[in-house]
């Protein structure tokens, strides 16, 4: 009986092994091509606002389990988010991930060019904080031909990946959103916020302002750079 016990002790240490999980750049190219297939096949012929609102909806189905979204609701409500009840945390995280999946995809969304295939290319991935945290460096070919650099910071979760931060031309997405939800809450309640997010969730929301919070970009601490990768899609 010795035998096939190594043989299964073997095999969960290739299953389990690090190795086999897709890395930060991968797992970014593969929504890219998702998407990006997505979008070709919905501008194919009469582009519709019924056929862009599904296309929209099917990308941010794809992108939802990429994001971290429960760190981001908390980033974005710090300190609120530790005077609300477990029920209140998980209505926020539901109605705050919509708005943030709908922002950054409208982001994206509006610097593609409408009469070609859309074009994103994965520049460098980089890790560090011992094997814990990427940055992803990719750049959207703009409807102008202009490169705008989206870089994605990324954590490990398990053998997964998960965006914590879009980084768009040196503004940060969710350090943004932190100072609109301030604002929001400066000027009115917790309820008041909540009922924002209502009524804008799901493709309704404002998009994040396109500017740097506090009149700097947000930086990061470096990382050890890996070996350059280069992908476009098509």
């Amino acid at each position: 009986m010795r035998g096939p016990r190594v043989l299964v002790v073997i095999l969960l240490l290739v299953i389990s092994s690090p190795a086999a999980s897709a890395s930060p750049y991968e797992q970014l190219d593969n929504f890219f091509r998702k998407a990006t297939t997505i979008l070709t096949e919905a501008s194919r012929g009469e582009l519709s606002h019924e056929r862009a609102s599904q296309a929209q909806q099917e990308i941010q189905q794809l992108a939802r389990p990429l994001f971290d979204v429960r760190s981001a609701a908390r980033r974005v409500l710090e300190p609120g988010w530790n005077t609300l009840s477990v029920v209140q945390r998980e209505e926020f995280v539901r109605l705050f991930g919509d708005h943030l999946l709908w922002g950054y995809l409208s982001l994206v969304r509006g610097r593609l060019s409408r009469d070609r295939p859309p074009t994103i290319r994965l520049i460098a991935e980089e890790v560090g904080a011992g094997g814990r945290v990427a940055l992803v460096r990719t750049v959207v070919r703009t409807r102008d031909g202009a490169d705008v650099p989206f870089d994605y910071v990324m954590t490990k979760a398990g053998a997964n990946w998960l965006v914590r931060d879009v980084v768009v031309d040196g503004v940060s997405l969710i350090e943004n959103y932190r100072a609109q939800v301030a604002q929001v809450l400066r000027d009115s309640t917790y309820a008041g916020l909540v009922a924002r997010l209502r009524s804008g969730a799901g493709g309704g929301g404002r998009q994040p302002a396109s500017r740097t919070v506090g009149g700097e970009p947000i930086s990061y601490p470096p990382v050890q750079r890996a070996a350059p990768q280069n992908v476009e899609n098509p």
